[in-house]
């Protein structure tokens, strides 16, 4: 049986289900986490998990909320979308949780808008997009479309006219790709071609990256990440294409080491690429407020875990701002809060300064961080800076 087969007929069975009610006074505010910890992406569930206990660490030891303790129930969709929505038909059904915190991948976010809709639990989603159906559903990144517009904005002002586009064939990065298309009419630079990939199996991309030298393509971006975008470096200075590199928010999320390693580092110098400011924190001036944050969360994360966090590895903060932001949901709901007055509460939260940017959230807006939590950085000698 296939995985859309399976995940359908889960969904079918979760969505006749009751909707979780309020949770008694006396008991912790159960809240759950549905992450990758096997699987491609177990790396990322692993230090998410870090960032969100973090945070609940911290608001449990000042007392909690409404004088309430939260307690974090850990479920794995070990990166497989077949195994996600059983997972979270047990968050919801069975331990009741008044909201989820996760997964990664876009497509398990899909699978779980109508779920946590008709179950009213909020769903704060590691992924890049919100689903179809997203009433319940809030994402702490900037959306593709303001990706792509602060990297084309970029491109024109460093003189671009020409760009192929190079993408996975996941759901986010297809539509990060439409929305570089867009951005780029929009712009005025032409997209000269277009060529997609599979990140789980592909080794080669020197047929894709042949046609974009053919084009004569003043600028490639890519939606690489990890292994994939060391390749695609390495490859590109193979057969001798110059075009420059413009990477997306997920292209250095292994680290720049990989990157050097893989792709060498004379092909990965010079590449740019969209990340959060905790990327480049060393580099932000200090004066600026996200830097103070950033330094903050950095000092407290060593006091728990006897190191720092990879600066690459911004999901760790991200999840410590998912930590805090469900907290001040549940203090502005009040003591008996539930899915549906705790959405409400977080629809009405706005300049809310966190770690990775600043959250404003609306009924019409779930996606909640804007400019302010995207930056352009680049590899320079080795090392990520700010682009300023």
């Amino acid at each position: 049986m296939s995985n859309r087969i399976v995940i359908q007929a889960v969904l079918a069975v979760a969505l006749t289900l009751g909707v979780a009610g309020a949770h008694s006074a006396d008991e912790p505010y159960k809240i759950g986490m549905l992450h990758s910890f096997a699987g491609y992406l177990s790396n990322m569930g692993i230090t998410s998990r870090d960032g969100l206990m973090l945070a609940v660490d911290e608001i449990n030891k000042r007392g909690g909320v409404n004088g309430r303790q939260i307690k974090v129930i850990v479920e794995n969709d070990e990166s497989d979308p077949a195994k996600g929505v059983p997972a979270a038909v047990k968050l919801i059904n069975g331990e009741k949780v008044l909201a989820i915190v996760g997964p990664a991948r876009s497509d398990i976010t899909e699978a779980l808008g109508p779920m946590v809709e008709k179950g009213q639990v909020v769903d704060m989603t590691d992924s890049f997009i919100l689903p179809t159906t997203s009433g319940y559903t809030f994402a702490t990144v900037p959306s593709p479309e303001e990706e792509a517009r602060l990297s084309m904005e970029f491109l024109k002002k460093k003189g671009a006219k020409t760009l192929a586009i190079l993408n996975a064939i996941d759901l986010w990065a297809r539509r990060l790709a439409k929305a570089w298309a867009d951005e780029a009419e929009k712009q005025g630079i032409k997209v000269v071609a277009t060529e997609s990939y599979n990140s789980a199996t592909d080794k080669n991309f020197i047929p894709q990256l042949s046609k974009f030298k053919a084009a004569n393509a003043e600028w490639m971006v890519v939606t690489g990440a990890g292994q994939p975008a060391g390749l695609i470096l390495k490859q590109k200075a193979e057969i001798g294409y110059t075009g420059n590199v413009f990477g997306s928010s997920a292209f250095a999320s292994a680290g720049v080491a990989p990157l050097l390693q893989i792709g060498g580092p004379a092909a990965v110098e010079g590449a740019y690429f969209a990340t959060v400011p905790f990327s480049v924190w060393d580099t932000l001036p200090k004066e600026d407020p996200r830097y103070k944050a950033i330094v903050r969360f950095r000092e407290a994360f060593k006091a728990k875990y006897g190191n720092y966090p990879e600066p690459a590895q911004w999901w760790i903060a991200q999840n410590y701002d998912i930590g805090m932001l469900l907290a001040e949901g549940i203090k502005r709901a009040g003591p008996g809060v539930t899915g549906a007055t705790l959405k409400t509460a977080l629809e009405g939260i706005k300049d809310f300064h966190g770690v990775v940017g600043t959250f404003d959230f609306s009924p019409t807006r779930h996606a909640g961080a804007g400019a302010s939590g995207r930056v352009i950085a680049q590899i320079k000698n080795g090392q990520v800076v700010l682009v300023k």
